[in-house]
């Protein structure tokens, strides 16, 4: 008789620690959306050298950080109730930021990958983006595919897809920046050959740098689902949130309207 109430306390034991976990797992994952709520502010993390999606702009005599990133952010905001925030970083450092709590979102032209999905969570896919070769217009025509693209120095942005495609190429003589910039002064001063760039990006240096054009005869293939915004894995509530302010903006056609916008502000 104690051996089958022995055995019944330790199952109700065990049931209520399950229960308990449960519970607790729960909490902490709707506390980050609490939190936010509280303070009445969300933090969102971005690298803002990356026009469209992000970039400083001087408004009315002061310097902003603007586009099509922080259109969205904005509508993110308004629908919780809470003021925006942007916190500038390298983009490195906007994946880190995630693990240990200093942003709330990570909103910077962020491929989803499966890679990148077993230490991060991603809201639904709000563009689609193909990569290509930005040159200088000189060379323009000169490279013909990837095999071309193995044979020259290349440009990519520190930590980005772009620098997995690089990599994923084999492509011998790579350089790797934080900012992308950075990368645009080395093209123009010959000093690398191209840049692999998102065609969005390769858009904005074409039109507002008549020395650069995007080489579209064919486009390097990326093992990406697309861009999207990147949060803490044990964020369900506000990655619900999230997700449903993306899916009012695409029903209200601001997505395309927003990066039209962005990308006609990034070259004036």
């Amino acid at each position: 008789m104690k051996k089958i109430i022995s055995t019944s306390i330790i199952i109700l034991a065990a049931i209520i620690l399950a229960f308990t976990l449960f519970l607790n797992k729960s909490k902490d994952n709707s506390n980050r959306l609490d939190e936010i709520q509280k303070s009445r502010k969300i933090v969102m993390g971005c690298n803002a050298n990356y026009p469209p999606f992000e970039f400083h702009k001087n408004i009315n005599g002061k310097d902003e950080i603007v586009g099509f990133d922080i259109f969205i952010a904005k509508e993110i905001a308004k629908d919780l109730g809470v003021k925006l925030e942007i916190s500038d970083m390298e983009f490195s450092s906007v994946l880190a930021s995630l693990d240990t709590g200093v942003i709330d979102l990570a909103i910077s032209g962020i491929s989803k990958t499966a890679e990148r999905e077993k230490s991060m969570a991603f809201s639904k896919v709000y563009y689609e983006p193909k990569n290509y070769l930005l040159v200088n217009s000189k060379d323009f025509g000169k490279y013909k595919n990837e095999d071309d693209v193995k044979k020259i120095t290349i440009g990519v942005q520190t930590a980005t897809e772009q620098e997995e495609i690089a990599k994923n190429l084999n492509i011998k003589n790579i350089v790797s920046l934080p900012k992308t910039p950075d990368l645009i002064a080395q093209l123009n001063k010959g000093l690398i050959d191209g840049i692999i760039v998102e065609k969005c990006v390769g858009d904005n240096y074409e039109l507002s740098n008549k020395n650069l054009k995007l080489e579209d005869s064919f486009y390097f293939e990326a093992n990406v689902d697309g861009t999207a915004i990147g949060l803490n894995k044990n964020d369900d509530e506000l990655l619900k949130a999230v997700n449903k302010t993306l899916d009012r903006l695409k029903k209200e056609g601001k997505i395309d309207k927003y990066y039209n916008e962005a990308l006609e502000l990034s070259v004036k």
